[in-house]
């Protein structure tokens, strides 16, 4: 469903590992990327570092959101927002991203 909201945003999941690294929108490499996104960026590569109040463990995000979250039929995170709020049966309630962030 994903892949569906951002056709042409992901890289496509045939993409060989090398070429997908390569084709990774890099924000610390782009100059009209805010500080903002550049946060982001670096909690997402490097949690622990950056934000390891949010995890116990040495994980980063980026280590189960191959190729920077943006790679398709790789636990992609590029166009999720628009995913939410959804309904979560497990705890039957809706789901913020927030909430699925944390959760």
């Amino acid at each position: 469903m994903i892949a569906l909201l951002c056709a042409g945003l992901l890289i496509p999941q045939s993409a060989p590992i090398g070429e997908a690294k390569a084709r990774i929108k890099d924000p610390l490499a782009d100059p009209t990327a805010s500080q903002e996104v550049r946060l982001g960026y670096r909690i997402f590569e490097n949690t622990p570092k950056y934000a390891s109040e949010r995890t116990q463990s040495k994980l980063s995000c980026g280590n189960c959101h191959l190729n920077a979250g943006q790679k398709e039929g790789a636990m992609p995170l590029v166009g999720i927002a628009s995913v939410f709020p959804e309904y979560n049966k497990r705890t039957g309630r809706q789901f913020t991203l927030e909430d699925r962030v944390v959760g």
